[in-house]
């Protein structure tokens, strides 16, 4: 049976041709290594807060890497998912500091802050994660989440179709997703999730409800229960924090969840088959080294996807029999190849 460790070579830290790659704007070298003395420091104010188990949790692991295995001293900044003037005043005053050698945010909705604030700020160092460059200085970083949204959604399908291989599937051919907010990048996954589950069975339903936020996991925890009430046999999870809610109640309906973002597989490993992964910690840990090295290059954007392991699938081995692992693997290569382009809604 396979291992879902498959993620294991890409979690040494993605290669330095992700982050060389540049693919919009003029590109411009940090200069980190020579604009710095001693100790560096990196400011990380964020768009949500760590807990999440997920997004916010596997950036800071690639901020915490970096601290301790490249010497740098990292400041994390927290904030509530939905308070966009505390993102502003975060990142402004850790800009007019002065003190940071480069500051590290992330999330689509943190990119026109950024923006904004960049501008005032021209001589300071940003990377972003979860979003392309928005200024010359400022490297962006994007990610494929229609590509990963596409294997769970394959895997769902064959879940949802193959109840005698997964018990607690009803066999209704039905499943669903929780989005957090209803925009883009959001809706990003949910095209890729329906083009993946339709992949396998073509005529599948696929459910999509969104909570509002990204931190209510009591309201996800409903919207679920209700998918299964309708007949969902697995739900996919995009919605933060919130989406801790999907997973319980995944577990509570005995039927299936899927975490995203992180491997989440663990949480409640009797019912999450597989997780949906952004390498966003192995990124941000790379950012940071080429930004020592003096290699960033500022105001370009690269992408993490399904051929370059930027995003991918992490399987539950103990639920995914090594058959459904190899027919997931074959659309992935088929990707990969170029057979099967992903839809986006970006």
């Amino acid at each position: 049976m396979k291992k879902s460790a498959w993620l294991a070579g890409a979690a040494l830290v993605l290669s330095s041709s992700l982050l060389l790659a540049g693919c919009s704007g003029g590109s411009t070298p940090s200069g980190g290594s020579s604009g710095a003395s001693g100790e560096v420091n990196i400011s990380a104010p964020l768009s949500g807060q760590l807990g999440d188990q997920s997004f916010m949790d596997s950036a800071n692991d690639g901020l915490q890497r970096a601290a301790a295995d490249l010497g740098v001293k990292v400041a994390v900044i927290e904030a509530g998912a939905d308070d966009a003037p505390a993102w502003e005043r975060n990142l402004t005053e850790a800009s007019a500091s002065g003190s940071n050698q480069l500051i590290v945010t992330g999330g689509t909705v943190m990119a026109s802050t950024l923006e904004k604030v960049a501008k005032q700020f021209p001589d300071q160092k940003y990377l972003i994660f979860d979003s392309p460059s928005v200024g010359p200085n400022v490297t962006g970083i994007s990610y494929a989440q229609n590509e990963g949204a596409f294997l769970v959604g394959a895997l769902a399908a064959a879940i949802s179709t193959n109840p005698t291989d997964f018990p607690r599937s009803k066999g209704s051919n039905r499943i669903g997703l929780v989005g957090g907010l209803d925009i883009p990048v959001i809706r990003d996954f949910a095209v890729g999730y329906e083009q993946g589950a339709k992949a396998v069975s073509p005529n599948i339903t696929v459910d999509i409800r969104f909570v509002g936020d990204f931190e209510s996991a009591q309201g996800a925890y409903d919207i679920t229960t209700a998918m299964y009430n309708d007949g969902a046999d697995v739900v996919y999870q995009v919605a933060g924090a919130a989406g801790l809610g999907v997973l319980q109640a995944g577990a509570d309906a005995g039927r299936y969840a899927i975490g995203t973002d992180s491997n989440q597989n663990g949480i409640h490993p009797e019912s999450t088959p597989a997780s949906a992964i952004k390498s966003v910690g192995n990124t941000v840990y790379t950012g940071i080294q080429q930004y020592l090295d003096g290699t960033l290059e500022l105001g370009t954007t690269t992408s993490g996807n399904i051929a370059n392991d930027g995003v991918g699938i992490a399987f539950n081995d103990d639920l995914v029999p090594a058959k459904y692992q190899d027919q997931i693997d074959a659309l992935k290569k088929q990707v990969i190849d170029g057979q099967i382009k992903v839809d986006t809604a970006l």
